[in-house]
């Protein structure tokens, strides 16, 4: 990759906090929930709650299938928690109002901006502009008018998308494995140790 490419705000390339309707919706249907404790930091939404509209139109930050949302509040921002929305029921979902909300703009892939999202170098940039008191403290909306990325055509981020995927798919596969090998070897450890 170039090393003169010019560089433009994240804002650039994606809407931050953009508004969504629901007004296709009635007030039973079900919409997807997601809490912090459901986004991992590793940026994986885990667990796939549901919830009727009239239960969380209110008082929850909304966002619509692709969104990418990225937590704002310390430690949470620090340690990696967000998520690529994808999946979400009825399109619709709604979270902690401590996510930052991004969308793509149509020569930008969501999946380029999640990555950068999860980048280490944009979360130390961010944290040192986070506002607040000690234990509150936010990243701004306006981080992302002043965090400066490259400008790469979609194919291009879209290539580079699709690698990063690559390796979190082996990452994740690599993990489970892990887990089960050391639930293996615990059975072993207590037929062995017992001698059964």
């Amino acid at each position: 990759m170039s090393t003169d490419l010019p560089l433009i705000p994240l804002a650039e390339l994606a809407i931050v906090n953009p508004p969504v309707s629901t007004d296709h919706l009635e007030l039973d249907n079900t919409v997807s929930f997601i809490p912090m404790a459901d986004v991992t930091e590793t940026g994986q939404w885990v667990k796939h709650q549901v919830r009727k509209l009239r239960e969380v139109r209110n008082g929850y930050t909304l966002f619509q299938e692709g969104d990418v949302l990225f937590a704002k509040i310390t430690p949470c921002m620090e340690n990696g928690k967000g998520a690529h929305a994808i999946g979400l029921v009825n399109k619709v979902g709604f979270g902690t109002t401590e996510f930052h909300v991004l969308r793509a703009k149509p020569f930008t892939d969501a999946r380029f901006i999640y990555h950068w999202l999860q980048s280490e170098g944009l979360r130390l940039r961010a944290k040192a502009m986070m506002t607040g008191s000690a234990g509150q403290q936010r990243v701004p909306a306006e981080f992302f008018e002043h965090f400066k990325v490259p400008f790469l055509p979609l194919v291009e981020q879209q290539r580079i998308a699709e690698i990063l995927d690559t390796f979190d798919t082996q990452i994740q596969e690599t993990e489970r494995l892990i887990n089960k090998l050391k639930q293996q070897k615990k059975g072993l450890m207590h037929d062995l140790l017992m001698g059964q």
